[in-house]
């Protein structure tokens, strides 16, 4: 695997995310496969097509596994296991955002330890019961968290913690 041309200090926690991102997302534009962050992945090849599609799905893939290990490379040890067991780099790129940028929309990036803690209890729940649906990965991670909302799936679990941390913010 090809790295990035620079060296990028592994994310370890809410300090240094923003700059984190914008050094891991300009590495991947340079890698050229930021693209499978952000595009879907091309249809399956039909039968007796002419190749091209397979070429395409072919290289999707490379790119992707390319993608998600450079995310992975620049993660701590502490924090490659809460994040590993995601398949793609979309999904990887994904958590990592919604623990440390609960409001993309915000102006002001306040991530704080409930919501590195929630991807944590999801990760270790996972760990251990790696083939449970949503539903019941949810209701494992709730019993770990304190409750506050909408939480019959893993969406739902995070909308609540982010809800917590916009109250948390409020009341300061």
């Amino acid at each position: 695997m090809a790295s990035f041309p620079f060296p990028i200090k592994p994310l370890d926690g809410a300090g240094g995310y923003l700059r984190w991102k914008e050094s891991v997302l300009l590495g991947l534009h340079m890698v050229d496969v930021a693209h499978v962050l952000s595009d879907d992945p091309p249809a399956p090849a039909r039968a007796g097509g002419d190749g091209d599609g397979a070429q395409a799905a072919k290289k999707w893939a490379r790119d992707d596994a390319l993608c998600r290990g450079h995310i992975l490379e620049a993660l701590s040890n502490r924090l490659l296991p809460v994040y590993v067991r995601h398949a793609t780099g979309r999904a990887l790129w994904q958590a990592v955002a919604r623990t440390y940028e609960p409001h993309a929309s915000s102006l002001e990036l306040r991530p704080s330890w409930r919501l590195e803690r929630v991807a944590r209890a999801e990760a270790l729940v996972i760990a251990g019961f790696p083939w449970d649906p949503d539903s019941m990965l949810a209701r494992k991670v709730r019993a770990k968290l304190p409750c506050a909302g909408d939480e019959t799936s893993m969406d739902g679990v995070w909308r609540s913690a982010q809800d917590m941390e916009t109250l948390d913010n409020y009341t300061q």
